[in-house]
């Protein structure tokens, strides 16, 4: 019963929990170098969860898949987090235009010139 009561509150909490929204380039550029490299890391292992889970059941979900090339780019090519940091930080300096973007944009899009 007790484990009941327990999982029945975790499901309700987590369903009050408000979503975390993106930060824009514009915020992201505010925050210190340290914090900046850790969203963007957290970014791509967000993408890396996904794609190992997608991975694991063996389906194909195209809201997923999108993200598998980068993901299997990341690995094959063994591009580590400091070059994808480098990279999205170049991508935003050198775009300025395109500061108002979430940053899960910014990045994947920065990523891809180190994948082609």
């Amino acid at each position: 019963m007790r484990a009941l009561a327990a999982a029945l509150t975790a499901a309700l909490l987590t369903l009050a929990a408000d979503p975390a929204e993106a930060l824009t380039g514009a915020e992201w550029q505010k925050l210190p170098p340290p914090a900046r490299a850790a969203y963007v890391s957290g970014v791509v292992d967000a993408w890396v969860g996904l794609v190992t889970v997608q991975e694991s059941l063996g389906n194909r979900d195209g809201g997923i898949t999108v993200f598998a090339d980068v993901v299997t780019c990341l690995r094959e090519r063994l591009i580590g987090p400091e070059k994808v940091f480098t990279a999205v930080e170049r991508y935003v300096a050198d775009e300025p235009g395109l500061r108002s973007k979430d940053m899960p944009d910014i990045i994947y899009v920065a990523i891809g010139p180190l994948c082609r």
